[in-house]
């Protein structure tokens, strides 16, 4: 006879059978049977909604890649302790965040899985709908892992006794699955108008598919993956538009828009903590509920934009600089008029939430979004035919950055043209970084060029800058940053798995 279980039970069960047990904090006292779930649309809509919860979480985008992962792209600094090895990019395999994100990230794949192998056969009105999100939310769930880690243990079926031990697959035969995933997931999901409000459609599968494609062939310039990047980005091009200027996209008041592609829902939910984002980049006593503003940009990072492009609107919709007013009314110089200390930083304005209330947030999380999708297809048609058809794309990105609130055009940042190849390469990764800051991108496109690349625009570019503070690291040079480690949890549990498995440098 099956074991009772609820939906949440579910994910408690996923979350313990793949190591981690720290989640465990609530007691499920309705109990459905399985079968129950998965025999009526709404038991189905439960599953569906659990998936997102998992991969909303804390341990997942709720935090741990804003804590972990922002400070160790090299883009952003941590005052956290718990941080420090991130930080410096010298982290740990027992580091306490990739110690809660691995497992919570398998945790999202192996509710799918449920998902997936309960409701393959069923007959349900909402079937097709809720395979193609679980199938897109599993393929999302890898792409990361795939980006973080290199190969690691492909989970298909649901976690059993008899499958907790899994080796590593390689690199390819994640990136094949990944691939099935998101094919799977474009024949399955609505169409844009008739999917579910808040639910992804078959274009964000597009988009995520070009991006795919869009790494693998960054990593080896195969112009065959260049174009069918391409041939997934142009299903995208022109069924979404851009906000008119871009600090409404970071208005509480302004979400899921027309640039919105794919968003991660929030919603304050009684005493439940469900993110940490507000709360880690908020700068303290910034509102009245309590804020860490632990997570900061690189001075750098700051320095960049502003040199580039002075006057540019998106620096005032992107940073606090010079000084904040706290609550209480205290003036708080901060950089670039303070240097060292914890407040020797700028401010990200993003993720600014009124409305905390110290423990939940509605603010959600754009996981794609329009101008991303305009920027991979300059960077795409720049490398399959020059900047000619590419300055279209880029230049739209920018017209709308100049746009300010009153409607008027800034000076910049100003069109571009007349660049090479090469020249063009460079800045659209540097562009990206000005208009996507702080929304889970710089890790992946400081490392999807290789490490050269890395080395020169993270390594030493961090290293050389005059103007380091006296809580700034070094960074070290070590190519081991490619890649993170395995966790050291992991290898003590997966008896499929040992130190000889680890990534280089760990």
């Amino acid at each position: 006879m099956k074991k009772y279980i609820s939906i949440f039970a579910i994910i408690i069960s996923a979350t313990f059978i793949t190591g981690c047990n720290h989640y465990l904090e609530e007691e499920v006292e309705t109990f459905i049977e399985e079968e129950v779930v998965f025999t009526t649309e709404e038991g189905l809509e439960s599953a569906i909604n659990g998936l997102y919860q998992s991969y909303a979480d804390p341990g997942y985008h709720g935090s741990s890649i804003h804590t972990f992962i922002a400070p160790l792209s090299g883009k952003f600094f941590s005052n956290q302790g718990a941080s420090a090895d991130a930080t410096s990019l010298n982290t740990l395999p027992n580091n306490t965040w990739l110690t809660r994100m691995w497992p919570q990230m398998y945790t999202t794949v192996n509710v799918a899985n449920i998902i997936i192998a309960n409701i393959e056969e069923s007959n349900l009105p909402n079937k097709d709908r809720a395979l193609g999100e679980a199938y897109f939310l599993r393929g999302a769930t890898y792409f990361d892992l795939v980006r973080y880690f290199g190969g690691v243990p492909l989970k298909l079926l649901p976690a059993s006794i008899d499958n907790l031990n899994t080796p590593r697959s390689s690199k390819e035969e994640v990136y094949d699955a990944i691939i099935s995933d998101f094919e799977n997931a474009k024949l399955m999901l609505p169409n844009t108008g008739e999917a579910l409000f808040q639910r992804p459609v078959k274009l964000a599968a597009n988009m995520f598919l070009a991006k795919v494609y869009m790494t693998l062939a960054s990593e080896t310039n195969n112009m065959e993956m260049w174009q069918a990047a391409y041939d997934e980005a142009i299903q995208v091009y022109g069924q979404y538009s851009l906000v008119p200027t871009f600090a409404e996209l970071y208005n509480p008041l302004n979400e899921n828009t027309v640039e919105s592609i794919f968003e991660i829902q929030y919603a304050t939910n009684g005493a439940v903590r469900n993110s940490d984002i507000i709360r880690s980049y908020t700068l303290k006593q910034f509102y009245e509920y309590p804020t860490f503003g632990r997570i900061r940009p690189n001075k750098e990072v700051y320095d960049q934009h502003l040199n580039q492009y002075p006057g540019d609107p998106r620096i005032d919709a992107t940073f606090i600089f010079n000084s904040y007013t706290k609550v209480n009314g205290q003036n708080i110089n901060i950089y670039p008029i303070q240097i060292n200390g914890n407040d020797g930083y700028t401010g990200l304005k993003k993720y600014l939430d009124p409305d905390f209330n110290g423990s939940t947030t509605s603010r959600n999380m754009l996981k794609l979004r329009y101008a991303d999708l305009l920027l991979m297809l300059a960077e795409i048609e720049n490398e399959l035919n020059g900047p000619g058809n590419a300055y279209q794309y880029v230049n739209e990105v920018l017209a709308r950055a100049r746009t300010q609130a009153d409607g008027t055009q800034a000076a910049e940042p100003a069109d571009w043209s007349g660049t090479a190849q090469d020249e063009f390469r460079s800045r659209i990764l540097r562009e990206r970084q000005y208009e996507l800051l702080g929304e889970n991108h710089e890790w992946f496109d400081t490392r999807r060029r290789g490490y050269e690349y890395f080395l020169e625009e993270v390594i030493e570019t961090h290293n050389n800058f005059p103007n380091l503070g006296n809580k700034d690291f070094t960074y070290p040079v070590s190519v081991k940053n490619m890649l993170l480690p395995i966790p050291s949890t992991e290898l003590s549990n997966n008896t499929e798995i040992s130190q000889a498995d680890q990534n280089p440098g760990y």
